[in-house]
């Protein structure tokens, strides 16, 4: 059996080497490889195959003259090359080798072979001048790349030619037996490249297809131009913004374009990321985007969006945010106050939220109808159905009944496509809102009581009565029964409405829950920032002035006035005088009786019995100071209750005592 010897500088080199020519006629000749440095003793041997001229002239001394000798050509490993194209035109990067000469001679092998577009610098261990980049190529020296370098690609070691296998089989005298072999190793080898390479393309193709499907179906108009202006995407939407036909413009210049608006944007490279412009009555937004290879502008990218689609999708939004906030966000926890007539109004509103029987709310404006409702709402079984809310007196009657009722496509001039749903079909297992029923039409209030009453409503423009299953929350500041003196509100829908009535105090009838409240709205308001004065300490000058007005406009004046005064006043405490001009002449009322106010009287009660148990007096001046009210009000507060035998007034240190218990407990 003939013997061959494989040498070569690098390790690497050497097995892959040896392992092509096992692969080969490993069966019929004995193969063994060489490292020049290694290399100590003759090498016996019938062939030498050098894998370069570095290594012929370091190995060629250690073989007999009787033994042949090859300087092997190699070439590029074809399947491990794919990488490459994944790099940007004028990459910069490290060619990697052993040898100068192979690196050199690898590089020169790339660019023939047609990866010529990246910028190769060569690089072997000991070189002194080369630059820091952060991408390495390499046929199979990865050992040998420098530790700064971020990327490896590692392309394999070359492969030996087959020129050079002709020579090895013909020296060996096989080439008549393994010609057809090689020959057909090497059409393999280039059927499976052709296998790739049409691989690649149907992969290429189908995604091109499918961009170009994306493309055609947006609702926006694209147009692409290369860096030679050339359009190499301009789709039907485009087209029909601009009234132009699709496909006689592909591959023209942009300059074939008749609307100067259009040619101005792709030749003015000043011109701001988003436009607008007016192009054939369409009002449009204009989108630029360039296209870059690497550091190269190599295109631009041009989208048109309809601003009246814009605006559709806008509306369309809305209403879909409308249905997602059709939810009660309040429960009854949210009422503060710690009055009595408050706690007996949350107490009440309580127990009558598992009913499904209608709900009336009676209040004063600013009072919080609305907040008692969500939160009767949420201690009802239909809290995890929606709570949608509807204001009378905000709508016209016309537009009440739609809302309301719904209606049928072409019920009307502008009725939506498909119809909609009234806001009793979106509240089916749920609860509806009517917010100042007072304000309700009267031809429009016979409409809702055959609705209360049949439970089933028939869309405007519709034959078909819908079933539906609503609980009902009415709310109105105004006197119904005066409105049915009136004869503006009907008497059979009130008795309807009216099954479960509750009342919501207004503010001046619980003065003791006033500070407590305007606290609350204080630390709201300072609740992304830090305050230097506290909550408690900041209506201390003003407590007085709040307690004496009668808050006409109830718990939203009163945040309104809080917010007011964090706005002019957050870093100190406020005095009156800094109040707004209607509290400062609320203020003017403050001698005035108080008009038998429960909590107050509740308040001064609680506070001397508490001090008579103990043996401790108390007068009108402590009372002041503790409760927090105008001393005005406590004098007042006192003769009131001592005219009703519940008081007595002692003299000197005696002060006030209770004069009879029995009457205590009207108030507790």
């Amino acid at each position: 059996m003939k013997r061959v010897a494989i040498i070569s500088k690098g390790k690497n080199t050497c097995i892959s080497m040896q392992e092509q020519l096992e692969n080969f006629i490993g069966s019929q000749v004995s193969i063994q490889g060489y490292i020049c440095s290694e290399i100590t003793q003759s090498i016996n041997a019938d062939l030498a195959v050098f894998s370069s001229q570095e290594a012929y002239a370091d190995g060629r001394p250690y073989i007999g003259s009787e033994c042949l000798a090859i300087v092997a050509r190699r070439s590029i490993n074809y399947h491990a090359v794919d990488h490459l194209f994944d790099l940007p035109a004028n990459t910069e990067v490290l060619l990697v080798n052993d040898l100068l000469t192979a690196a050199q001679e690898t590089i020169l092998l790339l660019q023939t072979l047609g990866f010529d577009h990246i910028r190769y610098h060569p690089y072997v261990p000991g070189l002194r001048d080369y630059p820091r980049l952060k991408i390495a190529v390499t046929p199979g020296e990865a050992s040998l790349v420098p530790g700064f370098v971020e990327k490896i690609i590692d392309i394999k070691s070359r492969l030996i030619d087959i020129t050079t296998f002709v020579e090895i089989l013909h020296s060996l005298s096989l080439l008549n037996e393994k010609a057809n072999l090689l020959s057909a190793n090497y059409v393999r080898n280039i059927i499976d490249l052709i296998k790739k390479n049409n691989l690649s393309t149907s992969i290429s193709n189908e995604m091109k297809a499918q961009l170009q499907t994306i493309i055609n179906t947006v609702h926006d108009g694209v147009i692409a131009v290369d860096d030679k202006k050339y359009i190499t995407v301009f789709n039907p939407v485009a087209g029909e913004f601009l009234g132009l036909d699709t496909k006689e413009l592909l591959g023209k210049t942009i300059d074939s374009i008749t609307d100067p608006n259009i040619v101005e944007i792709f030749n003015d490279h000043s011109r701001e990321k988003e436009a607008f412009i007016k192009v054939n009555n369409y009002h449009l937004v204009v989108n630029i985007a360039k296209i870059r290879e690497g550091d190269l502008d190599s295109g631009m990218v041009v989208t048109l969006k309809d601003v009246s689609e814009i605006q559709r999708l806008e509306e369309e939004l809305r209403l879909k945010t409308a249905k997602q906030l059709h939810a009660a966000r309040y429960t009854l926890e949210h009422i503060q106050g710690e009055s009595e007539i408050v706690k007996k109004t949350v107490e009440l509103a309580r127990r009558i939220a598992p009913s499904d029987a209608p709900i009336l709310i009676q209040g004063e404006s600013g009072t919080g109808k609305e907040l008692l409702a969500q939160g009767i709402h949420n201690a009802s079984p239909r809290k995890k159905g929606p709570f949608i809310a509807i204001n009378f007196a905000a709508l016209t009657e016309s537009l009440l009944e739609s809302e309301l009722f719904g209606y049928e496509e072409g019920a009307f001039t502008g009725a939506r496509k498909g119809g909609s749903p009234g806001l009793f079909e979106q509240a089916h297992r749920g609860t509806l809102f009517l917010d100042e029923v007072g304000d309700a039409p009267l031809s429009f209030q016979v409409r809702i009581l055959r609705v209360l009453q049949e439970k089933q409503v028939r869309r405007i423009g519709g034959g078909r009565l819908i079933p539906i299953d609503v609980r009902i929350i009415t709310a109105t500041n105004r006197n119904l029964e005066e409105l049915i003196a009136k004869g503006t509100f009907r008497q059979d829908l009130y008795y309807r409405l009216n099954v479960l009535p509750i009342t919501i105090p207004a503010l001046k009838h619980r003065k003791t829950d006033i500070i407590t409240l305007a606290q609350n709205f204080y630390d709201k308001y300072f609740c992304k920032q830090k305050s230097i004065v506290s909550s408690e300490s900041y209506f201390r000058l003003i407590t007085p002035s709040f307690i004496a007005y009668d808050w006409p406009g109830n718990i939203r004046e009163l945040q309104n006035v809080v917010e007011y005064l964090v706005n002019i006043c957050h870093e100190k405490i406020p005095t009156p005088e800094m109040l707004p001009k209607m509290l400062l002449k609320g203020n003017n009322t403050q001698d005035k009786p108080i008009d038998q106010d429960f909590d107050v009287f509740q308040r001064i009660l609680q506070e001397i019995k508490q001090h008579n148990k103990y043996g401790k007096p108390i007068g009108r001046r402590s009372l002041s100071t503790t409760l927090a009210l105008p001393e005005s009000f406590i004098r007042k507060s006192i003769t009131i209750l001592e005219k009703e035998g519940i008081l007595r007034v002692g003299k000197g240190r005696k002060g006030l005592e209770i004069a009879d218990f029995t009457k205590l407990d009207d108030y507790f």
